[in-house]
């Protein structure tokens, strides 16, 4: 449901306050209703004279309601920006912003002016029953921030295709996920999904057909270099003996052994 605005407007005759509120509000006549509340008064030698007082209803467009919003948001936070919009095809509003020391609108990788442009959306779309598609842009951040993003795309598609890996890319927006999607597209050999969900999705390239199988050996873990080796230790047969019992020593003919060893048995 449209939003009825009502506003004053002053003059010394309801004619002149008629054209007034014509003018300021850039709409013909018949565009709005009026209601005179004060007829002007000619008073005597110009004393106790006033002026005449009409109270004008109207319901602003979705530009206009748009851009008082957006012109409010700027004036509230203290930002000397000049505000332009074009209204392209299907009924889109292209809002671009003018000014020194804008950045603050724009934040870490456009953070900021995503959290803009999607409020704006919201104010734009709550009382229209078809959608309008804002954009805002800044300095020409969007398309230097494309130009960005598709680099990075190409630079990180070569990546993937040199070494056979997927590749992860830090968090983005949907409208940046949408350029990484499509460039990859356009640069063949590697493929592209999304993963995660909230501000923490982002965008992994894949080589087409998947990544490569990692056939290095693993590495052994602690409890497989701890564990003991078995050692097999081959042990010579010793050489066959012949044992002579005698009681005493002097009673063997030790000419007749070779190789005598003394054992005490």
């Amino acid at each position: 449901m449209a939003i009825l605005k009502e506003l004053t407007f002053t003059a010394k005759s309801v004619e002149d306050a008629l054209a007034l509120a014509s003018q300021q509000l850039q709409k013909s006549q018949d565009e709005f209703d009026y209601t005179i509340l004060e007829e002007p008064k000619k008073g005597f030698f110009g004393i106790g004279s006033s002026d005449a007082k009409i109270l004008v209803k109207y319901t602003p467009t979705l530009k206009e309601a748009t851009d008082e919003f957006l012109q409010t948001f700027i004036r509230n936070a203290k930002i000397e920006a000049t505000v332009h919009c074009e209204e392209k095809e299907g009924g889109e509003l292209a809002y671009t912003l003018e000014g020194e020391d804008l950045g603050i609108l724009i934040g870490h990788h456009g953070e900021v002016l995503d959290s803009l442009q999607y409020l704006l959306s919201l104010v734009t779309n709550r009382h229209g029953d078809d959608y309008v598609r804002i954009t805002i842009d800044i300095e020409n951040y969007r398309a230097k921030r494309e130009n960005t993003l598709k680099s990075l795309a190409r630079k990180t598609a070569n990546r993937v295709k040199k070494s056979g890996r997927n590749v992860t890319f830090e968090p983005m927006s949907a409208y940046e996920r949408r350029i990484i999607h499509s460039q990859a597209q356009e640069i063949g050999g590697v493929t592209t999904h999304s993963i995660g969900s909230g501000d923490e999705r982002r965008v992994v390239m894949s080589p087409v057909g998947g990544p490569k199988k990692d056939f290095r050996p693993k590495k052994q873990t602690e409890q497989t270099q701890d564990k003991p080796k078995v050692v097999y230790e081959y042990n010579p047969v010793r050489e066959p003996r012949t044992i002579v019992k005698a009681k005493s020593i002097e009673d063997i003919n030790l000419a007749d052994v070779e190789d005598t060893e003394m054992v005490n048995l």
